[in-house]
C-alpha cells in the first residue's frame, strides 16, 4: 500500500494541541495557518502536519488528495486537538 508523507498523529509540541502553551503563537497568526491548504509539521518539515488536517478535515488540501488518491492516512490524536478552529484561536490569543 502507498503511503503519503505525514504526521500520523500530533507531535508534542504541535501548536493545534489543547495543552499547548496559551497564547503562543497570537490568534491572528494562528488565523493564518489554519487558513492555509495546508501545514507543514514544524519538527519534520517533509512531512505534513497531523493536527492541521485534524482540524481542519477536508479543507485541508493533504486530507483532500489522499481521499482522491484512496490513501488512508490513518491519523490519530483527534482528541488532543481543539475541536474547533475558533477554540484554537482563541488558545492563542495573547
Amino acid at each position: 500500500m502507498e503511503s503519503l508523507p505525514n504526521m500520523k498523529a500530533p507531535c508534542q509540541d504541535c501548536p493545534f494541541r489543547k495543552d499547548t502553551l496559551k497564547g503562543w503563537l497570537g490568534a491572528e497568526r494562528m488565523a493564518e495557518i489554519l487558513a492555509a491548504d495546508s501545514f507543514v509539521c514544524h519538527k519534520k518539515t517533509d512531512m505534513q502536519c497531523a493536527g492541521h488536517m485534524l482540524i481542519n478535515g477536508r479543507d485541508n488540501a493533504f486530507v483532500r488528495l489522499a481521499a482522491r488518491l484512496r490513501i488512508p492516512l490513518s491519523l490519530g490524536g483527534a482528541d488532543t486537538v481543539f475541536a474547533s478552529a475558533t477554540a484554537c484561536i482563541e488558545h492563542h490569543e495573547n
